[in-house]
């Protein structure tokens, strides 16, 4: 027999608002960007008070994670389903990962903001750190690495560093050294390299 308690109506009703806001938060991030999330009007289109907004969520920031963890859900589906295309050659999979990572920035711009450029010191939840504990996690299982080891661990998240930093570049319009055409060769060269100089911990 289930011992859970049923939900009161205060918290029924928090719930409600956290779904709704959280919809329509997702939805001015992608019809007009990040800056354009504000308490006050977030309030405003729900009808409600940006008393009742805080309660729900705390802070905007409360609302800016659940917006970001709904890209993040988004962004680690397109990465799994990249490392199951290439399934005999764990550098292939190392690959197609990366320029995963590379399509969903250039395919979905404004949740690529909202995850790592609107606000860089954002306090993460625990949802948002165990997601990206799981993400690196599956790089190292798709490189045939050891989660457990912990230089496989420092290869890989330098990995990840320098894909993103490759993509992140690639995709600012106020850069122009690396265009978004040549970013797939960069970050296949990057990974190649990379398995190259860390034999120790690359797949063989």
């Amino acid at each position: 027999m289930s011992t859970d308690k049923p939900m009161s109506r205060r918290d029924r009703n928090l719930a409600g608002i956290r779904q709704k806001a959280t919809e329509l938060a997702e939805r001015i991030v992608l019809e007009q960007g990040g800056d354009a999330l504000h308490a006050r009007g977030l309030a405003k289109e729900l009808n409600i008070s940006v008393g009742s907004l805080y309660n729900a969520f705390g802070d905007l920031d409360g609302v800016v994670r659940a917006v970001n963890a709904r890209c993040a859900d988004r962004l680690a589906e397109k990465l799994r389903i990249a490392a199951r295309t290439e399934a005999s050659d764990p550098v292939a999979r190392i690959n197609a990962i990366g320029e995963a990572y590379f399509d969903f920035a250039v395919a979905e711009p404004r949740r690529w903001y909202m995850l790592f450029e609107r606000d860089s010191d954002l306090q993460l939840d625990l949802r948002t750190q165990e997601l990206q504990e799981g993400l690196l996690n599956m790089l190292i299982r798709a490189g045939e690495g050891d989660p457990d080891d912990r230089q496989h661990r420092e290869f890989y998240l330098m990995l990840w560093a320098s894909v993103h930093g490759i993509v992140s570049l690639a995709c600012r319009p106020s850069i122009t050294m690396i265009d978004p055409g040549s970013a797939r060769a960069y970050i296949r060269s990057l990974i190649r390299a990379a398995f190259r100089n860390f034999p120790e911990t690359a797949p063989s």
